[in-house]
């Protein structure tokens, strides 16, 4: 189909659309998504606990969950500014209600933290989601939260982690909390014990979320991570925050194991997308990548495709009986391109070329798909991945980059240019409140290198000068921030 629609365009003439013809046809039919999936009132998500009930550990992860699907949000830690404000080793009495000093002091940093997630709203309008990462296990504190967040015209949200199971505020003291700043250089066994006696000073004054006192209030408590309570949700936002808290495991530790299918035909060629078959080079990278699986213990492990033949005919070398296969994992959807090389792109199609490196992340292919098109639909498949010990994901470089992206909390103009080099195993491992990536490869050449660098935004702005599509400042023709272009001196808005 490809090549009479290159055929059809020599015929007539038409090898280069015309600035002014090609971006009148697309400006206009949702060339570019938007910058969010939806409309996001600036919030502050106040997290409510004992200490070593994984808030940190959730704040971070729905920090990078937002972020993610387009939510620009943010982790204040309390924790962290008491230590820039009043000090490290802070004796365990420090903590006690009793103790009016101490409470003073804490009060003085909750107050200091408050004025700078709102300076943080006041900075960017595109700042959306505060998460406030502190015990507040009393009232009074949250009373400070809702006195110094509301009047601002910001949304608050509390999320409470209550956890029973001894063995696990164990783990979490002896993993995390003893080796913080605040216990550095002291003995472990120590430190655990100076911390347990921190909790117990929060306790005496530890009032919980109920609903009899607190029925006004938006608030999520989830209660040894089993169990949900869910009260007066103010926004689709907190809606989807509440689908992934009820989706994460956070005594769960996934170890992913991620690879691109083998070298394919499409790619020896240069070109992109297509449904083709492996090469020899490819065949031997699938065979190499079984002996891998067979040799780390990982047959057992689940393994998750696309539906496409590179992905399948790379999977058919592993020794794994469980193999599923998801269209979600199929590779970026790029509409009339597909089937072309980068060159005839550019030949083709120059301006779409160069309005691409503009803003690669929310470009939409004409009648094809953007990289948010693709988190979008990575969504369910997140949720599954969150909830994995082991597994094997078998697909393809766009696909790969927005779940890379996710886990190692990646901006949305980081995603497009990661590199998700062919014939290698990406391992992602969470460490703390993130994760590492290593990679392992097998020795296996391939013809071709599919990463294209980030272009400069000089050598954008001129090419689309070259094209006669230049960028101009959207504030001397609408109130809006978004990227606009001029066509032969008619300005179009970007964002449709």
């Amino acid at each position: 189909m490809f090549e009479v629609q290159k055929q059809l365009a020599i015929n007539t003439g038409k090898t280069r659309n015309t600035a002014s013809g090609n971006l009148m046809e697309t400006l206009g039919k949702e060339r570019y998504t938007r910058g969010t999936p939806m409309s996001c009132a600036q919030q502050c998500y106040a997290m409510v606990g004992l200490p070593a009930r994984g808030k940190s550990y959730i704040a971070h992860r729905l920090a990078r969950y937002l972020n993610w699907i387009g939510i620009k949000s943010k982790v204040f830690n309390v924790g962290s500014v008491r230590r820039e404000l009043v000090g490290v080793n802070m004796p365990c009495d420090y903590y006690d209600p009793n103790n009016t000093t101490g409470a003073q002091s804490r009060r003085m940093v909750a107050s200091h933290v408050l004025d700078t997630i709102v300076d943080w709203f006041k900075a960017d309008p595109d700042n959306s989601v505060a998460i406030l990462d502190a015990t507040n296990t009393t009232r009074d504190r949250r009373d400070l939260i809702l006195e110094k967040i509301t009047p601002e015209g910001i949304q608050v949200l509390f999320i409470e982690s209550v956890l029973d199971d001894v063995q696990i505020e164990e783990m979490n003291i002896r993993e995390h909390k003893v080796r913080c700043p605040d216990y550095q250089g002291c003995d472990p066994d120590a430190a655990f014990k100076d911390f347990s006696e921190r909790i117990q000073n929060y306790k005496k004054a530890y009032e919980a979320l109920c609903l009899n006192l607190d029925r006004e209030l938006s608030f999520i408590r989830v209660s040894n991570i089993t169990q949900f309570h869910i009260n007066n949700l103010a926004s689709t936002v907190q809606s989807k925050s509440a689908y992934f808290l009820m989706n994460i495991r956070p005594h769960t530790k996934t170890t992913l194991y991620l690879s691109r299918h083998g070298e394919s035909q499409f790619n020896a060629e240069a070109k992109i997308g297509g449904d083709t078959n492996l090469t020899e080079n490819g065949i031997r990278y699938a065979k190499k990548l079984g002996k891998f699986v067979q040799e780390n213990n990982l047959t057992d492990v689940p393994v998750w495709t696309s539906i496409m033949k590179r992905t399948i005919e790379t999977c058919s070398h592993l020794p794994n009986q469980n193999v599923q296969r998801y269209k979600s994992l199929n590779e970026i959807d790029a509409g009339r391109c597909d089937g072309l090389t980068y060159e005839e792109i550019e030949d083709l199609y120059p301006e779409e070329f160069a309005l691409r490196d503009l803003d690669k992340y929310n470009y939409r292919y004409p009648q094809g798909e953007s990289y948010q098109d693709i988190c979008c639909r990575l969504e369910p498949i997140i949720m599954d991945l969150e909830k994995q010990d082991q597994i094997l994901v078998i697909c393809h470089q766009a696909v790969l980059r927005c779940v890379v992206g996710y886990f190692l909390n990646l901006s949305t103009e980081e995603i497009p240019y990661i590199k998700i080099p062919l014939h290698t195993v990406i391992k992602i491992t969470p460490v703390a409140y993130g994760c590492e990536k290593e990679e392992i490869t097998f020795g296996v050449d391939s013809s071709v290198n599919t990463h294209r660098a980030q272009p400069t935004q000089e050598s954008i702005e001129q090419r689309l000068l070259a094209l006669d599509v230049s960028i101009v400042d959207s504030g001397d023709i609408c109130n809006s921030d978004s990227p606009v272009v001029s066509v032969n001196g008619n300005h179009s808005d970007l964002r449709t």
